[in-house]
């Protein structure tokens, strides 16, 4: 046998090969298993993206098309154009429609813990978007019959209904309102339901932003707007059996019109300054004799004794008169006060209520009218007036009343019948198509509580405070906070005047609920030459301010500061007070081009466990503008205008 020989380097070379045949064999094994697991990955990769990342691309586009869809919807709504709006509506509902079908897709987040909440959100959302479409569209099939009387026809020319006087249309639209109040049930009903979907979502665990935008802030607005819809066409339907009598059909109503100052702030909504008797039969608004409220109190004399707030903040005023009678917190409580001091005149009006608005209402009305002519007075308009940098009425109502030129005197205020007859004519005679935008400007007039109402009638009285147009305080399980102010002679601040609320909560251990109040006063406005001799008016001056926070029942004061008084503390009206002023002296007042700043620091009368639902109404003063308030705890905060009362929820 032959002999094979091996070189050094062979040996190695053998050993090489030997090594790599033995792990290409053992590798060859090991990609087996790999080779499944690998292709198991991307068979769950490609099940999810098919049940998971493409209906969700579906669901965004859905998204982006709806969020156009709604834009268009408000645009519509803003040029009053009604019929448009309901159009797109029925277009969103089938949008809503295929949403809720690519949602369905999402279904296996359904199995996976803790995102199935938010899974079970989404479901409710669209549940409850279902029924608000279809709610709007009850009230569009019970309103299009009636479009072009109510002025909803944008499109269409301005048609004359035939030989009908204004009083006559305004009739008929009541008529209107009986005939599709039926259908107020059904709607109610479609609310209920979409109230129902949404309340069982948990604004709480949502973050407060994701990718740049606000979450949970969208998500509170969203279950807000619901349960409004909902209680505001609860608080309506009362009412709405009471217009045709509140209108005087088929008997004559008289009212008193009382014209309240907000420039000069009281606590039900500004000074009272004048008012009228306005007189309504089938329809037919008639202002008669407007009066100065100091010729009133020229009736009412020195009959009785100042309240002690009088007596200790405007101690030169020793007698209470009628036009300081609002002094309570309550409007109801405020015209009580007054009616029954009023009738003790001889052969003093009777009337079936009081109707009470501010300048606010009447730049808003004018804004809509456009300049108007008052016989014998002028024009007025809601353009903005250099004199003051304000509405051109608010400056000539003001020169009216506080100039003391002796023409002026005699006639003093007397200028509030005229006006509101040349403006209620101007709205009768105007195109329907407007008619919207006045019913928007009174409903947002109660809502902003510049327009309330006090009736003597128990049962329409009762219907009006469930429309939260009686200037109430409010009964409420939970916190509560309404910050009331008082212009003592601080001439027309309140006009310039701005303020910012802050409230900082902090919980202890055992549950309590600590709470810093800050109130931040500001006058921006220089200061106004005074010299009414002169003939100048005296619009911005040193303002001193009576005070009271109503807070829960029970609450108990820890420490405060900015006020000049030593803080009262008391109960009234079902709530806890702490009353205090500021600006005794021109020292101690809030100065024009100034600032002041007021702090409370108070404990609340109950505990909230971990996990438990923290509520607060802050309510709004009758008179005063949109104020910028902020909540906070913990990491979860709230920013907001107050421009009417504002109910907020935490979780603790």
């Amino acid at each position: 046998m032959k002999k094979i020989k091996f070189t050094e380097e062979e040996p190695a070379l053998v050993g090489k090969q030997a090594r790599e045949s033995g792990f290409k064999k053992k590798t060859k094994n090991i990609k087996k298993p790999l080779l499944v697991g690998g292709g198991l990955v991307s068979l769950l990769v490609i099940i999810l993206a098919s049940f998971l990342l493409l209906p969700a691309m579906h669901l965004k586009d859905d998204i982006n098309l709806l969020e156009e869809q709604l834009n268009q919807v408000s645009a519509s709504l803003n040029d009053q154009k009604f019929p448009e709006a309901f159009d797109q509506l029925k277009i969103i509902y089938q949008s809503v429609e295929k949403m809720e079908k690519d949602y369905q897709k999402l279904a296996l987040l359904r199995l996976i813990p803790y995102v199935n909440r938010y899974y079970q959100d989404g479901y409710h959302l669209i549940s409850s978007s279902k029924y608000l479409l279809e709610a709007a569209e009850v009230a569009n099939q019970a309103l299009m019959p009636y479009y072009d009387l109510l002025g909803f026809e944008q499109n269409k020319k301005e048609q004359d209904l035939g030989p009908m006087t204004v009083e006559e249309r305004l009739v008929l639209i009541l008529d209107t309102l009986d005939k599709i109040s039926p259908q107020f049930d059904q709607i109610n009903q479609k609310l209920v339901e979409a109230k129902k979907e949404i309340d069982q979502i948990d604004t709480g665990r949502y973050p407060e932003e994701l990718f740049g935008k606000k979450i949970r802030k969208r998500m509170e607005e969203l279950v807000a707007l619901v349960d409004n819809l909902s209680n505001i066409l609860d608080e309506i339907k009362p009412i709405v059996s009471y217009l045709k009598p509140l209108l005087g059909i088929p008997e004559e109503k008289l009212y008193f019109l009382l014209f309240q100052n907000d420039a000069e702030l009281r606590p039900s909504g500004g000074f009272m300054t004048a008012y009228a008797f306005l007189s309504v039969h089938n329809g037919n608004f008639k202002p008669l004799s407007s009066h100065d409220i100091y010729s009133l109190d020229k009736q009412f004399g020195d009959r009785l004794k100042a309240p002690e707030p009088i007596l200790q903040y405007l101690p030169d005023v020793r007698y209470w008169h009628l036009r300081d009678m609002n002094l309570s917190a309550d409007f109801t409580k405020s015209m009580q006060t007054f009616w029954e001091n009023y009738r003790q005149i001889p052969n003093s009006q009777e009337v079936d209520g009081i109707i009470a608005l501010d300048t606010q209402v009447l730049v808003e009305v004018l804004k809509v009218l456009g300049k108007i002519g008052v016989s014998g007075w002028g024009n007025f308009s809601a353009e903005i007036d250099p004199r003051c940098d304000c509405p051109q009425v608010f400056y000539e109502l003001e020169k009216y009343a506080d100039q003391p030129v002796s023409t002026q005197r005699e006639e003093r205020k007397g200028i509030i019948g005229p006006l509101m007859h040349s403006i209620l004519s101007n709205i009768m005679g105007s195109p329907r198509k407007t008619w919207p935008q006045f019913f928007n400007v009174f409903l947002t007039s109660i809502q902003q509580k510049h327009l309330l109402f006090y009736f003597f009638n128990e049962d329409l009285q009762k219907a009006v405070e469930a429309l939260n147009a009686g200037g109430r305080i409010k009964e409420f399980e939970g916190d509560y906070f309404y910050l009331n102010d008082c212009n003592f002679a601080g001439a027309k601040s309140n006009m310039y005047i701005r303020q910012k609320v802050t409230q900082e909560i902090s919980k202890e251990p055992d549950g309590s609920l600590l709470k810093k109040v800050t109130v931040d006063y500001k006058n921006p406005a220089p200061p106004s030459n005074c010299n009414l001799e002169k003939g100048e008016l005296c619009l911005n001056g040193y303002y001193r301010d009576w005070f009271r926070i109503f807070v829960p029942k029970g609450s108990q004061l820890l420490e405060f500061s900015g006020s000049e008084v030593e803080i009262k503390v008391y109960e009234e009206l079902g709530k806890t007070v702490f009353e205090g002023f500021f600006g005794k002296t021109p020292a101690t007042s809030l100065r024009p081009e100034g600032s002041l700043k007021l702090t409370f620091k108070y404990r609340l009368p109950f505990k909230v466990n971990d996990g438990g639902q923290y509520r607060l109404l802050v309510q709004k003063q009758p008179g005063t503008p949109s104020y910028e308030y902020g909540v906070n705890y913990l990491d979860q905060s709230e920013v907001f205008d107050l421009d009417s009362d504002k109910e907020l929820q935490f979780i603790f």
